[in-house]
C-alpha cells in the first residue's frame, strides 16, 4: 500500500544525513593529524563508524525524490539529472581548486579559472565530491530503474532490492572471509560491479519513501540497524578482518543502518504537527546537499586562519566543528540558490 509521500519527515532526514556526513569527513580528516591507535585517534574512528552510514543515505534521499517524478523520458533525464549533476561535478571542483590557490596567495585569473574547469572535468576534483561520481552513473540509468519502480509490484521491487544486497553488499563481505568458498568463486563469475549496491540504495530510498511498512517490518530494521552500527565499530575485534572490511559504504552493516535510520525518520523523528517547523526544516533540507557541497570551503578557511578541531577535546570538537561548518554553510549554500536559472543546479 502506497504511503503519505507529502510528509515532512524527508527534510529532517536529509538535514541530519548531511550533518553526520559533515561528521564523518571531518572525523576521517582528523584521524590524519594524529597518531594511529592513540586515545583521539580511537575516538575519531568511533565517530567515523557511526556515521558511514550517512552516505549510502545521500543516494537513498537522491532515489526517493528522482524515482518519485512522472513518466520517465531519456532527454529529460540526461538534461535535468545527469547532465546537472556533471556540471557541480566540473564547478565545485574548479572552486575548491581557485580556493586553495588563492588561499595559498595566488591571484585569480581569467586563465586559471579556465584551467580550474578543464582539470576539474578531466577528474580532478576535491575528495568529498566524489560522490558525484556514482550519483551521475546512476542518473544514465535512471530512466531503466524509474520505468522498473513505476510499473513493478512491490514483490518485484523487494527482489531487486534483495539482490541488491546480497551481491553487492554481502557476497562481497562473505568472499573476504571465504575465498575459496565454491559458491562464492562461482557467484564472482557473474562479474557484478559495485554500482548495483548504489543502485539498491537509490532504489530502497524509493520504496521507503512509496510504501508503508508494518510495525514488525520496522522494528526488525531497527534491530538490524543496531546490529549494523555495532558491526560496524566491533566488527574487527569479534570476526576479524581488516577496518576497511567493516567501514565499505556499501557493507551489509552500513546499509542497514542507513536503512534503519531512514525507517526511523519517516515513522518516529520526522514526524511533527507544527507547521512552520516543517517547513522550516523541509526547506533548510532543500539546501542540505549544497551544504555538504560548501562545506570544505570553510574547512580550508579555518585550516588557513590555524584555526584546528584539535584545539579542543576531540570528542566535543567533532560534533561542534560539524555544526559550525553546517550553518556557516547554509547561508552560502541558500545565496548560490537564489542566482537565476543555474542556482538550484549548482546546490
Amino acid at each position: 500500500m502506497a504511503g503519505n509521500r507529502n510528509g515532512g519527515w524527508t527534510g529532517f532526514f536529509r538535514v541530519f544525513a548531511v550533518l553526520c556526513a559533515i561528521l564523518m569527513l571531518l572525523a576521517q580528516e582528523g584521524q590524519d593529524l594524529v597518531a594511529a591507535g592513540s586515545g583521539e585517534w580511537q575516538v575519531l574512528s568511533v565517530y567515523e563508524g557511526v556515521t558511514r552510514w550517512s552516505i549510502p543515505a545521500l543516494f537513498m534521499l537522491w532515489g526517493m525524490f528522482a524515482l518519485e517524478g512522472g513518466k520517465p523520458h531519456l532527454a529529460g533525464t540526461m538534461t535535468g539529472l545527469a547532465l546537472p549533476a556533471f556540471c557541480q561535478l566540473v564547478f565545485w571542483g574548479a572552486v575548491y581548486a581557485l580556493a586553495a590557490h588563492l588561499l595559498g596567495g595566488g591571484a585569480l585569473t581569467l586563465g586559471g579559472f579556465w584551467s580550474a574547469l578543464v582539470s576539474a572535468a578531466k577528474g580532478n576534483t576535491y575528495f568529498h565530491l566524489w560522490v558525484l561520481y556514482p550519483l551521475i552513473g546512476l542518473y544514465l540509468v535512471h530512466p531503466v530503474l524509474h520505468r522498473f519502480t513505476s510499473s513493478a509490484g512491490r514483490g518485484e521491487v523487494r527482489y531487486f532490492l534483495l539482490l541488491c544486497f546480497l551481491l553487492a553488499s554481502l557476497l562481497p563481505l562473505w568472499a573476504r572471509f571465504d575465498p575459496d568458498n565454491l559458491v562464492i568463486s562461482q557467484l564472482e563469475r557473474l562479474d557484478i560491479h559495485l554500482v548495483l549496491g548504489w543502485a539498491g540504495c537509490y532504489v530502497a530510498g524509493w520504496y521507503l519513501r512509496h510504501y508503508t511498512i508494518g510495525r514488525v517490518p520496522e522494528f526488525i530494521l531497527y534491530a538490524l540497524g543496531i546490529l549494523g552500527l555495532a558491526l560496524t565499530l566491533m566488527g574487527p575485534r569479534i570476526f576479524g578482518g581488516d577496518r576497511s572490511l567493516w567501514y565499505g559504504y556499501t557493507t551489509p552493516n552500513v546499509v542497514l543502518t542507513a536503512v534503519a535510520f531512514c525507517t526511523l525518520f519517516r515513522y518516529v523523528l520526522g514526524v511533527s504537527e507544527e507547521r512552520s517547523r516543517k517547513r522550516a526544516v523541509y526547506e533548510v533540507g532543500a539546501y542540505a546537499f549544497g551544504i555538504y557541497l560548501v562545506h570544505q570551503l570553510w574547512v580550508m578557511v579555518f585550516r588557513w586562519l590555524g584555526i584546528s578541531m584539535l584545539s579542543l577535546p576531540v570528542v566535543l570538537s567533532v560534533p561542534l566543528f560539524a555544526l559550525i561548518f553546517f550553518l556557516l554553510s547554509l547561508p552560502v549554500a541558500w545565496l548560490i540558490n537564489l542566482i537565476p536559472g543555474v542556482g538550484a543546479r549548482l546546490t
